[in-house]
């Protein structure tokens, strides 16, 4: 239609030139150089159109094209480009090259749409740079407060509102998302499973959004020396986390194919070969599409923490680092862009996300929708991951016709 397929392919190669790791996958943290980098390229294209861009309260970029009625709610589209360490290409960065790419449809075309349409980019969806995933959107929609958001640091110890100063990021409004200036969210993103390609099939509408519940499990123990202290004297904080870590599976594993659970990151102290370990701490992350049993799963792994813990004498101490609810995408949205996709010859598949995403902390304000496109092998969040620029396109033409269709 009148989506270019080469100039998404020449936003996606653009922005992915800002990598940290342009060897093993991408790897792009929130107000990194990298980041701010992509961020200044999709300015710029912007700007080319005669979009101007501000930064809102969490450091979101919004850029915004007027429509007849600029007071009006608007439509926002959009997605992220910041990454997990060594992730892939297109996680975020799809939806965003197709947002910005039905941006230069509309304003080249000067397609006539009543209420303003905004591009938005999220600030902090992985949470790779301060472990809190869909943090832009959390603050920006006010979830969490200023004073919560000034007490968030990396793991060099560096604030998020330092680090968004030094990468010279200058909000423009400091208000938090008025849910009446909202009229719906939009967001294409790449599925990151494998059902689509398994049905062979092209485009996918996102029905619902699975919770998220992400646990900061720290046992501590006494770090004492490795040879001469005997194994029934030992409080070797380690032994404890493994076991509890083994028993995270198990949790999982009782709610059948509707739960996972998964420890990414695990830190030892003092960390040297001749040493009982004294602290360990990891993540644990929960997810379900049903709120009851989200809940139930945590408590599962608290429990079994606890009880092991106890039971070798270590101390047990559980934070609940982020959370995300399970919600629904707009069923009249969904049902707009089925049909826009049916037009277009597509038979969209009716699915649910395994994965968080900034849509959804804006479902609870808004009307919001989701647009699906395939990755190849089901790969995501490493250096394979692909989707072919054909099927981005595809999605993008659903995506501008359905914001217009909401816009006009």
């Amino acid at each position: 239609m009148r989506i270019r397929k080469e100039r998404i392919q020449k936003d996606l190669e653009a922005i992915n030139a800002f990598n940290a790791t342009p060897e093993k996958g991408v790897t792009r943290y929130t107000f990194s150089k990298e980041h701010q980098g992509a961020l200044s390229y999709v300015v710029e294209e912007l700007r080319r159109i005669g979009v101007n861009c501000s930064f809102a309260l969490g450091g979101n970029l919004l850029g915004r094209l007027a429509g007849s009625e600029p007071s009006g709610p608007g439509v926002m589209m959009g997605s992220h480009l910041d990454s997990v360490a060594e992730g892939g290409r297109f996680d975020g960065t799809a939806g965003v090259a197709a947002a910005l790419e039905a941006a230069r449809v509309i304003q080249e075309g000067e397609l006539s749409h009543r209420l303003p349409i905004d591009l938005v980019v999220f600030a902090e969806e992985e949470g790779g740079r301060f472990g809190w995933g869909l943090l832009g959107s959390s603050a920006w929609s006010g979830r969490i407060t200023p004073d919560q958001l000034a007490q968030i640091k990396d793991r060099e110890g560096v604030g998020y509102l330092e680090a968004m100063e030094s990468a010279g990021v200058k909000i423009g409004d400091a208000s938090t998302l008025n849910p009446e200036s909202l009229k719906a969210m939009l967001e294409l993103h790449i599925e990151q499973g494998s059902i689509l390609e398994s049905r062979n099939a092209s485009i996918g509408v996102v029905e619902a959004i699975v919770g998220i519940k992400q646990l900061i499990v720290t046992i501590e123990g006494s770090a004492d020396h490795a040879g001469t202290t005997p194994m029934n004297l030992r409080r070797d904080a380690m032994q404890g986390a493994v076991r509890i870590i083994s028993a995270v599976e198990t949790v999982a594993r009782q709610e059948g194919s509707g739960g996972v659970a998964t420890v990414g990151q695990v830190f030892c102290e003092p960390g040297q070969a001749n040493v009982i370990p004294g602290l360990v701490r990891f993540s644990v992350d929960v997810r379900h599409s049903d709120g009851s049993r989200l809940e139930a799963m945590a408590a599962g792994v608290a429990y079994m923490a606890e009880n092991v813990s106890k039971g070798r004498n270590l101390g047990c101490r559980i934070e609940v680092k982020a959370e995300a609810e399970p919600v629904e995408m707009t069923p009249g949205l969904c049902d707009l862009i089925e049909k826009v996709a049916k037009g277009k010859g597509m038979q969209p598949v009716r699915m649910a996300s395994g994965a968080g995403h900034d849509t959804g902390i804006i479902a609870k304000i808004s009307d919001a929708g989701m647009i699906f496109v395939p990755s190849q092998a089901g790969r995501s969040h490493c250096a394979e991951e692909f989707t072919k620029v054909e099927d981005i396109a595809l999605g993008a033409e659903i995506l501008l016709e359905t914001v217009l269709e909401l816009a006009k």
